[in-house]
């Protein structure tokens, strides 16, 4: 079934590349003979985001400026994984959801699992985003900003942001509002091995079920 539906590429190159993003322009055979070119794909670097959670259930959020929203938006730690994280998936992945956690927020995580795995846009991305539960924070870290970022770093309800993405009430990034779901599933999973107290849990499981 699925080499019945792939496209073929008969021609490729690559248009447009700088420290940020490349676009390879190909030129497509589909499965009923359709030509479609040029398909832009633009190759961005694989990123990571952080669901960082006190033991208070609060979230570690940022709030900055997103530029192609043209919006001060509300997200959580996340940045792109760099070629000094290595080139073995998972490691560079852990090492840059650390990195920007720290850099970020100040925040170290005494425990770091990764909870979800994702492409944010197949159609015309090639890189994927990979989501972490950072539990067991340490606060006090030197944060350390990249060029153009400006953050304010916010603690916030963990239910109460849940509530609020539920309702419209709160806009987020995709894939960082993908990564609280699988965060708050994988906490309510843990249970008292997540650190969090038990009526925290459950204002959780409420959230989640909008009861």
């Amino acid at each position: 079934m699925t080499d019945r539906l792939t496209w073929t590429v008969t021609s490729s190159e690559i248009t447009f590349q700088d420290r940020w993003l490349t676009v390879r322009s190909d030129w497509c055979l589909t499965p009923r003979g359709d030509r479609i070119g040029p398909y832009h794909v633009v190759r961005y670097p694989n990123c990571i985001n952080v669901v960082a959670v006190t033991r208070d259930g609060e979230l570690v959020l940022a709030r900055e400026y997103r530029h192609g929203a043209g919006q001060v938006v509300l997200g959580l730690p996340s940045g792109a994984i760099d070629a000094a994280d290595g080139v073995e998936a998972e490691g560079a992945a852990l090492r840059a959801a650390n990195r920007e956690l720290m850099e970020e927020t100040g925040y170290a995580a005494g425990r770091l699992e990764r909870i979800l795995g994702a492409w944010p846009n197949p159609a015309n991305q090639d890189n994927r985003a990979t989501s972490f539960l950072a539990l067991d924070l340490v606060a006090g870290g030197e944060t350390k900003p990249d060029l153009g970022e400006e953050i304010e770093v916010e603690l916030h309800g963990f239910a109460k942001v849940l509530r609020d993405l539920a309702s419209g009430e709160l806009d987020m990034q995709a894939m960082h509002i993908a990564a609280l779901w699988a965060a708050a599933r994988r906490i309510l999973v843990l249970g008292e091995a997540s650190g969090l107290a038990s009526e925290t849990r459950r204002e959780i499981a409420a959230a989640l079920t909008g009861v």
